[in-house]
């Protein structure tokens, strides 16, 4: 076929930009001129509504005289010790081997560049994981102790993990797929039984979690390895197997033996998977609607346990202390901070590697937070008198307290410092002032340790609202540059 270079633009919304030019010739002029024109526009509209734009994502229409595919480059970026390769893409996604019968069965599973929105069936299999946080809030609730902490810490670990590799994985497919519908229900399922034994995963259903998380993590990487052979991505999915079957031994001894053996076998599996091989994709969207689902679930912890308080003064109080903390995290995220890096990852010159830290690794700190706090929302409304110091063994519920914030507020700091220059000092002081408010709140009431942590959850959501417009939609982009 005859080659041309005709340039196509294609609205995008929450994709990442990538210049694709197989000649690798004039792309950083382009590039520059592109973020020069990005820059003026947002000169001319500058402000800090919090609103994603739809960006336009420049693609190249040049056709390779070898078949009759499109041919890009793209990048795939393969976090292993430092380890980063790039890969040659016939289609969106990687590279091609096969006749034409092959060809079709990948534009049939994965998604086209015009398949950009979450849909409907990735909502459904994210709705798991509403269950999943809620079955992990309710176990430290009934018996909130240092060990169910740490164990529940592990658990959530684990699901988040289960799911941003989910969210990863099926961000690639085509969700319109018969197949691809059918395994996203099937690991749905999985999930759901996972979800289901979290009160039990250190007890007598240790196997049956172990199990589930095993059998979601190697099905997938196996699934997409067999499905995608050929591809560009196989290579992918097949080096997830391997650290995932590695790991897998873990998990299920583990799981197997119990006590003392499964709590250091499980803790050195997570931490080899979070350090292993991952996949250089970001999935903004998704991982915002995880905050969300975090946040819902806090909501329902204290409806939950409103209906027990009507007739208590101290505990509706609570009530809606807990409900304007939960607000004050939402506008703490959501305000500004979710658009810009959005916006940031979009315009970098390397958005899988940004994208891997500030969605893939960050998130987890500010949902343990969120769960923490939901804990200590549902036990300030319980019992909101109570001061720590005067109970044996209740100190926990001070660290749930502050911690569950203080922890929300370190990782959004952490997130915020992907996409700006400097760590938010206003974050930093939040979080200091929480932990040095850790001795005053033995001595309190959980009432007033709750309104004080509230307070300043609340100060720093107006700092965001009012005060956190120093960084402009253009200044994002142009830190995003070399």
């Amino acid at each position: 076929m005859s080659n041309t270079n005709d340039t196509i633009y294609i609205d995008i919304p929450g994709q990442t930009v990538s210049e694709l030019d197989p000649n690798n010739s004039n792309s950083n002029s382009d590039s520059d001129k592109d973020k020069d024109s990005y820059n003026q526009n947002n000169n001319s509209n500058n402000n800090c509504d919090g609103n994603v734009a739809t960006h336009r994502k420049r693609t190249s229409n040049s056709l390779s005289t070898s078949g009759d595919t499109c041919s890009a480059s793209n990048v795939l970026d393969i976090n292993n010790n430092g380890l980063s390769e790039s890969n040659t893409l016939s289609d969106p996604i990687g590279a091609v081997e096969g006749g034409e019968a092959t060809q079709k069965l990948y534009e049939k599973l994965l998604r086209s560049p015009e398949q950009v929105k979450v849909t409907n069936i990735e909502l459904f299999f994210d709705l798991v994981f509403v269950y999943a946080i809620s079955a992990i809030s309710e176990t430290m609730v009934e018996d909130l102790t240092w060990e169910v902490v740490l164990e529940m810490l592990i658990v959530t670990l684990a699901v988040w993990w289960s799911w941003i590799f989910s969210a990863w994985t099926f961000n690639y497919l085509n969700p319109d797929s018969y197949e691809v519908r059918i395994f996203l229900m099937g690991s749905m399922l999985i999930s759901l039984v996972m979800s289901a034994v979290i009160p039990e995963s250190y007890t007598d259903k240790s196997l049956v979690f172990a199990g589930m998380y095993v059998l979601i993590q190697l099905g997938r990487s196996f699934w997409a390895t067999f499905v995608l052979r050929g591809h560009g991505l196989m290579w992918t999915y097949l080096r997830l197997s391997i650290w995932h079957t590695g790991t897998a031994v873990m998990w299920l001894v583990g799981g197997a033996i119990g006590g003392t053996t499964r709590n250091v076998l499980w803790t050195v599996a997570i931490v080899i998977e979070y350090l292993s091989v991952t996949i250089g994709n970001y999935v903004p969207e998704r991982c915002s609607l995880f905050i969300i689902i975090a946040l819902g679930e806090s909501i329902v912890v204290t409806g939950e346990a409103f209906r027990e308080v009507l007739h208590q003064p101290a505990g509706v109080s609570m009530f809606i202390i807990s409900f304007f903390g939960a607000a004050a995290m939402w506008w703490i995220y959501f305000h500004t901070a979710s658009s810009e890096a959005t916006e940031y990852v979009e315009h970098s010159n390397d958005p899988g590697k940004i994208g891997r830290s500030a969605y893939t690794y960050i998130h987890v700190i500010m949902v343990i937070g969120i769960i923490w706090s939901a804990v200590a929302d549902r036990i300030s409304i319980d019992l909101p008198y109570m001061v720590p110091h005067r109970e044996q063994g209740k100190m926990i519920y001070v660290a749930m307290t502050i911690g569950g914030p203080a922890l929300f507020v370190f990782g959004h700091a952490l997130f915020r410092r992907t996409f700006r220059p400097r760590f938010s000092i206003p974050h930093l002081i939040t979080v200091v002032v929480l932990i040095c408010a850790t001795p005053i709140g033995i001595f309190l009431p959980l009432w007033a340790t709750a309104v004080t942590t509230t307070s300043i959850l609340m100060l720093l959501a107006f700092y965001e609202a009012y005060f956190s417009c120093a960084i402009l939609p253009a200044q994002v982009a142009f830190m995003a540059e070399p």
